[in-house]
């Protein structure tokens, strides 16, 4: 199973002008009884973030939205051929969609009622 977090905020100058809503996502998985977030930084920089479930409800409550996937992921987490946060999740998940570039478009997609993925 993995989390997928989007939230409205970023430092990112070039998400604030070009997306709409949802500015940044990341992939979270669970270890254990705790959770990885994996926080895409810059080409070449993820990160690996330890998080708890106080953690993710603090998240919630600062404004961001997750959604379950029942996807596995993928053997490499780190691609390091990514360049944006959305290209890196779709990568994670095993997403090949093109026309898929911002976080708005892949949180529609994930919430589509048909196909593999749970809401």
């Amino acid at each position: 199973m993995i989390i997928i977090g989007f939230s409205t905020k970023t430092s990112k100058i070039l998400p604030r002008i070009l997306c709409k809503h949802f500015k940044h996502c990341a992939p979270i998985i669970k270890v254990g009884e705790n959770f990885l977030m994996y926080q895409f930084i810059k080409h070449n920089d993820i990160k690996a973030i330890p998080i708890t479930s106080y953690g993710l409800k603090l998240l919630k409550g600062a404004g961001w939205k997750f959604i379950k996937t029942n996807l596995k992921p993928a053997k490499y987490p780190k691609p390091y051929n990514a360049v944006t946060c959305v290209c890196f999740t779709k990568k994670f998940i095993g997403i090949h969609a093109p026309f898929i570039q911002t976080p708005d478009a892949l949180y529609r997609k994930l919430k589509r009622p048909k196909g593999r993925f749970i809401t």
